[in-house]
């Protein structure tokens, strides 16, 4: 029965030359990490260095050695694979695989990187647990230490423990117990970059990420903590809500609330959100602590600022 079984997912699992021209079409479908939900016409192709078994028993398929499961250009690769099915013959589809051991997921554009990987078909979310955690992209770096989390249908990604965005070409940090990332759809991508190179369409393009607990936002210049925060990738602003504390030099200053321009390094501090005007939190006065030295510096740096702008 077993040799049967693994006949058919051969069969069911081989890519063909006519799939070719389907899986160039669907490549390009997907907006974050992830095999597409099932149903789709690209077939999903399995194999390993050791050996792949399959019971039909239990209706899964578990490949060992240096193992790899790939749709079109997404890959995932980990020392193990066990895959799950439900249904039976050509109806058989899969619900959900599991990669441990130096586990990536790998697509043209993006790779992320842990020790575990579930991925749930009707879900479209795949987790990554263990040491290590890393998502890379051209334009970022995320780790964090319990968990990250992709879901295709959300255009989200979410970094539990300790997590940190780095954006190594602005130079800027945004780290916090929880980061939420939210990811351009597909459909605004390709909307924006008509005139544009068409491997801009299946960039990963970060639209915001959403900070809870612990908010530390830097740059070369500033530094900024608060209890909640809001980075806009597009505009380089961040705002901070809560306890906010911003450090220039030796200079200090603490309110509630904070705007900053991550780009020309100005900030905006107040005594309560003045976006909410409905709520009844108690304004408290802001508190700065300026170091002479540093404020005679700044003032110079301004000032010689002004001059080159003039000539």
């Amino acid at each position: 029965m077993k040799i049967i079984f693994l006949l058919s997912l051969t069969l069911l699992f081989s890519t063909t030359l006519q799939a070719e021209e389907e899986v160039a079409k669907e490549n390009s479908a997907a907006n974050l990490l992830s095999l597409g939900q099932s149903g789709g016409s690209i077939p999903i192709v399995i194999d390993a260095d050791e050996s792949v078994v399959c019971d039909e028993a239990t209706n899964s398929c578990v490949a060992t050695g240096n193992a790899r499961a790939q749709r079109g250009t997404f890959v995932v690769n980990g020392t193990k694979l066990t895959v799950y099915f439900k249904g039976s013959g050509h109806d058989r589809e899969i619900k959900e695989l599991m990669a441990d051991g130096n586990v990536s997921l790998v697509n043209p554009t993006e790779a992320a990187y842990g020790d575990h990987a579930h991925y749930d078909v009707a879900l479209d979310r795949v987790i990554l647990t263990g040491g290590d955690l890393k998502l890379v992209t051209p334009d970022q770096l995320i780790t964090a230490r319990d968990s990250l989390e992709f879901w295709q249908i959300k255009h989200q990604g979410i970094a539990r423990g300790d997590a940190v965005a780095h954006f190594p070409k602005k130079e800027q940090v945004v780290e916090a117990d929880t980061l939420i990332a939210y990811f351009v759809p597909k459909e605004e991508r390709e909307k924006n970059t008509k005139n544009k190179e068409d491997s801009a369409k299946d960039k990963m393009s970060l639209k915001k990420i959403e900070a809870e607990g612990n908010v530390l936002v830097s740059t070369p210049k500033e530094i900024a903590s608060g209890d909640r925060g809001v980075y806009n990738a597009a505009a380089d602003m961040s705002e901070l809500f809560g306890n906010v504390k911003i450090t220039q030099g030796g200079n200090h200053i603490r309110g509630e609330y904070a705007i900053m321009n991550m780009k020309t390094n100005v900030a905006q501090l107040f005594a309560k959100n003045p976006n909410d005007p409905v709520s009844d939190q108690k304004p408290k006065r802001i508190r700065g602590i300026i170091m002479p030295k540093d404020a005679k510096n700044m003032r110079k740096a301004d000032e010689t600022k002004k001059s080159s702008e003039a000539l």
